[in-house]
């Protein structure tokens, strides 16, 4: 009869492992989508990362964003926010939402380092890495992290993020910075973005 209990208790733990891993899911970078970190200040902006497989989204997938040393310590991250890794959860549909509350953009292409702005990871299996995108890309001066800026302890959407905007939206030109929404262009979707955060001026303290 010991035997037979023991038997059945190994056979459910077996069991609530299998259910454990086919609830989380194992992610698959093919059928993912990880657009660029997306940030403001207030972190009133949504960014979304898609977890999935061959079988569909994945539910309660356990996404991790993971910053780059260089992207840690040049960013402008706002009191609060949890950096260097910053988690969610993603729902039914396979969707992590964050809010991501900090300025500064990073393009992969400029950055010093050779490692990556930012890694997103579900459940541990790197699905990309990638640039980190702003509506308070630049300092008061105009520059950008990588540029040596210096937000003076606060996190601002301002006239000079204004007017890093104003020339690639003018002009249709690519510029990564502006691509807010990561579609490789950069049109009204991307004006229309920032026009909230410009116009409020979001804003807020540095952290330490």
């Amino acid at each position: 009869m010991g035997r037979r209990l023991s038997i059945l208790f190994t056979a459910l733990v077996v069991g609530v492992a299998f259910c454990g891993v086919a609830l989380g899911g194992v992610p698959d970078p093919n059928f993912s989508t990880v657009p660029s970190v997306l940030t403001s200040p207030t972190g009133a902006l949504e960014y979304i990362v898609y977890v999935g497989n061959s079988g569909g989204p994945i539910d309660s997938a356990n996404v991790q964003i993971m910053l780059s040393a260089e992207a840690e310590s040049l960013g402008c991250w706002c009191v609060g926010e949890s950096v260097p890794i910053i988690s969610a959860y993603s729902d039914i549909n396979g969707e992590a939402h964050f809010f991501i509350d900090g300025g500064g953009c990073f393009d992969p292409d400029s950055v010093s380092s050779a490692e990556a702005p930012a890694k997103v990871f579900g459940n541990g299996i790197l699905l990309a890495e990638v640039g980190i995108v702003s509506v308070d890309p630049v300092d008061l001066g105009g520059l950008l992290p990588t540029q040596g800026w210096n937000p003076g302890g606060t996190c601002l959407c301002g006239l000079s993020d204004a007017t890093r905007f104003t020339s690639p939206i003018k002009s249709g030109l690519y510029d990564f910075c502006s691509d807010l929404n990561s579609d490789l262009v950069v049109d009204l979707e991307d004006a229309v973005a920032i026009t909230v955060p410009l116009t409020a001026g979001y804003a807020c303290t540095q952290a330490p």
